[in-house]
């Protein structure tokens, strides 16, 4: 054979000289490369991805060694995007041969590519036939050792949460022992080739070059089931979103980012002020006026407490205590004051922040060593010169130069600690709950997603800051993307609620089912008719509410699911989807939705930790980069609860095929009569139930008995029962009849009236005092 040295000289004799010769081997290699590309056209297409991953898209791979260097595997991939066999080509050297659907192979262009990806068309059409013919050509690919990829939900995604997965891959692998191996798809969702915004193609990148994620989980045996597979790929998101958090930035310097691409658009309302509102510019001008203000009087602690309404104002000062660095305490003005002076020692609180209006309302006795600033007193100090001058700052003042030199926002981290809430107590004392800027960041990042919200949304903002869900999801979640909150400091004024939400054509309304049922007794039909999400948390939602809701107002209420240690969402029903003809179901009602992005749920035994299949039910567990750092000044409780990154949530629950959470109970809310359990929640239901109403006449507990360990407390409400038409007999009599076991059937004598029911300030039932008071009342009856 000649070297190639004489290639060159040989050319020059049959062609001469001059730009011949160069030409010639031009064309002679790209002869080679046509001919490379015809006949073994998936390493071409390698050397393409590389460069697509390495400009258009960033890639990062998890897990790459749970992938065979040789031999048969099934990877089963959640579907997010027209890309995805893409990426996961590219995301590991072995040849993977895709089942697709069959309607890509019908596109001349996109047909030549699949067969040069070797893909396995499928068509769910064409007749169970073809059907049966697909899946046996990708089992005999897996009994030639080759890997096989399948995206089990049939379909992409259409609101970024996963479809059910179907269970024909399970007949792919039965004949083989090739393992199956969960494959999830992370931050695909709001490409160009997915469904974000409601549409493929035409639409503007969010970033280039735009960071995905694949993560490859543990080989699971060939005979898993299609939703414990399911499961899995949940679980890698959670880990995926835990992998990103140094990707993300403190929810305080995204609000200044914010700020300066949407200076003129509203961010905040107030039913207080209702000729004022705040844009973004303006408020990022607030912010600067009073950062400035505050800094030599907060000092070097830590923790600042917060003794506001929902509010703008309070909306702001939490936002100026995270531009400098503190920890924001929104202190709970429905406790009684010796649990906001616990709250304010074990933060090392020396200052609060309140307003003079609203101290004449509800006076605060924060104790001894504690300074009231009030709001009143910074406005009196910043000028109309000054307001003029910090709003043109923010105007003209580049982004970064804003956030490093007049902010110092550089030395910020995600780990830092954005807010100290203390747990509404509803099983025992108070405890602080630490939540970082990552926790909140994150959750806030899985609540956008799910609920799909838009810079153009408008929220309405009722819950209390001191409550989770309203410190996450009506201030910082809007302000992470643009939208605008409305703010109501009672939520049990639901008459002004309505207007507020008629006034201002809010498009979601975050409450309680407690809440619900004042705004059912007080609202106009059309007040909630702009309303595109209604979402319930803190407490069952039962769903003759829910329906009744719904028939008046037009909006049907949401259950979802949370609490402080989460940050606080952890799943949500949302409103079905629809796109060219097909409905996502995302909502099941008597559920609690599923996992929102981001975050996992699995069930496990109680006693021995054991994870159970789907369908059983067990104990809830929680895990995801919402999960909480922690309680404030208890590791060891810190530890009880949170294992290898999972919050134990205290909730039974079962999980069904499609992913959809329903709580069965709280393991705190089981009473141990003789021996055996009884739901405390299960009887309340069935008690209220006989009644007809939606409203709460009774609640359950238990109080200790010498002769069966414990029995059954039943407190209701006296004037509603006789309204209704019952009495204590006939009442019981009902209950009895519906079937319920007889230690689940509280005794006549246990039936005590109450004024009203112990609530929290979040409008829950608070399980400590309702204990406290039957426990009360089961004393005095035994003395007389």
């Amino acid at each position: 054979m000649a070297e190639p040295s004489a290639i060159l000289p040989l050319l020059a004799v049959v062609y001469g000289s001059g730009w011949v010769v160069p030409a010639s081997v031009g064309v002679l290699l790209l002869a080679a490369l046509a001919a490379v590309c015809w006949l073994r056209p998936y390493w071409p297409l390698r050397v393409f991805l590389w460069f697509v991953t390495h400009s258009i898209y960033w890639l990062r791979v998890l897990g790459r060694p749970n992938i065979p260097t040789k031999g048969a595997a099934l990877l089963v991939c959640n579907h997010v995007s027209y890309v995805d066999w893409l990426l996961l080509m590219a995301s590991q050297r072995r040849f993977i041969r895709f089942v697709v659907w069959a309607g890509f192979t019908k596109t001349w262009g996109l047909r030549r590519v699949l067969q040069w990806g070797g893909c396995i068309p499928i068509d769910g059409g064409g007749g169970p036939r073809a059907v049966v013919k697909s899946l046996r050509a990708a089992s005999d690919a897996l009994a030639r050792g080759e890997l096989v990829c399948i995206f089990a939900e049939g379909r992409f995604t259409q609101t970024g949460l996963m479809l059910p997965f179907h269970r024909g891959f399970e007949q792919i692998v039965k004949k083989c022992q090739a393992p199956i191996i969960p494959v999830c798809l992370d931050q695909v969702w709001g490409s160009i080739f997915s469904y974000y915004s409601g549409k493929i193609f035409w639409k503007i990148p969010l970033e280039i070059p735009y960071h995905v994620t694949v993560a490859f989980g543990e080989p699971m045996p060939n005979d898993t089931k299609a939703a414990d597979v399911r499961q899995a790929v949940q679980k890698l998101s959670a880990d995926c979103s835990i992998a990103r958090s140094k990707q993300r930035v403190p929810v305080h310097r995204q609000f200044v980012r914010i700020a300066k691409r949407s200076f003129f658009r509203p961010c905040f309302s107030d039913s207080t002020l209702k000729d004022q509102e705040l844009t973004y510019g303006r408020t990022l001008a607030a912010v600067l006026c009073l950062t400035r203000e505050m800094r030599p009087l907060l000092g070097e602690a830590p923790m600042v407490g917060v003794w506001l309404p929902s509010s703008m104002g309070a909306a702001v000062t939490n936002i100026v205590l995270a531009i400098l660095g503190k920890t924001s305490v929104n202190l709970n003005y429905t406790s009684a004051p010796d649990a906001v002076q616990s709250a304010l020692r074990q933060c090392g609180c020396t200052t609060v922040l309140t307003s003079k209006r609203f101290m004449a309302r509800l006076k605060l006795e924060p104790g001894p060593g504690v300074t009231l600033l009030y709001l009143e007193d910074f406005r009196e100090k910043i000028s109309k010169s000054k307001r003029a001058r910090a709003w043109l700052m923010a105007l003209l003042t580049p982004t970064f130069a804003l956030e490093r030199w007049v902010l110092g926002l550089s030395r910020h981290t995600i780990k830092d600690l954005a807010t100290i809430i203390f747990s509404s107590g509803s099983t025992g004392e108070p405890k602080g709950v630490m939540l970082t800027h990552g926790n909140i960041a994150a959750n806030a990042e899985s609540l956008i997603q799910a609920a799909g919200l838009e810079a153009r949304d408008r929220l309405l903002g009722v819950l209390p800051l001191f409550h989770s869900f309203g410190y996450t999801v009506t201030l910082w979640a809007p302000l992470q993307l643009g939208a605008s909150v409305i703010y109501h400091a009672d939520p049990r004024q639901a008459k002004e609620i309505g207007e507020l939400c008629k006034t201002y054509r809010c498009t979601l309304f975050v409450s309680t089912a407690t809440f619900l049922r004042f705004c059912l007794r007080k609202c106009e039909p059309d007040d909630f008719k702009t309303l595109r999400i209604l979402m319930c948390g803190a407490e069952k939602l039962p769903q003759a509410l829910a329906q009744e809701f719904q028939k008046k107002f037009g909006v049907l209420p949401l259950e979802g699911y949370g609490c402080t240690e989460l940050s606080p969402v952890a799943a949500a029903n949302i409103p079905d989807k629809v796109i060219n003809d097909f409905r996502q179901i995302m909502n099941k009602p008597g559920t609690v939705g599923q996992p929102v992005p981001g975050v996992a749920a699995r069930v496990v035994d109680p006693d021995t930790r054991q994870t159970l299949p789907v369908g059983a039910e067990g104990l809830l567990l929680i895990h995801g980069a919402n999960v909480m750092q922690g309680y404030l000044g208890q590791p060891e409780l810190t530890a009880q609860v949170v294992h290898d990154g999972w919050y134990v949530t205290g909730d039974m629950a079962k999980i069904d095929d499609d992913g959809f959470i329903t709580l069965t109970g709280r393991l705190s809310r089981f009473a141990k009569i003789g021996g055996e359990m009884a739901p405390l929640e299960k009887i309340e239901e069935v008690l209220n139930e006989v009644l007809g109403t939606t409203e709460r006449v009774a609640a359950v507990t238990c109080v200790p008995d010498e002769a069966r360990g414990e029995r059954l407390v039943v407190l209701y409400l006296e004037q509603p029962l006789a309204q209704l038409g019952f009495d204590v007999p006939k009442w019981w009599q009902a209950v009895n009849g519906r079937g319920l076991p007889n230690l689940w059937v509280p005794g006549q004598r246990d039936f005590y009236p109450v004024a009203e029911m112990p609530l929290l300030g979040s409008g829950k039932l608070d399980l400590k005092g309702l204990k406290d008071r039957a426990l009360e009342l089961a004393v005095n009856a035994k003395r007389s």
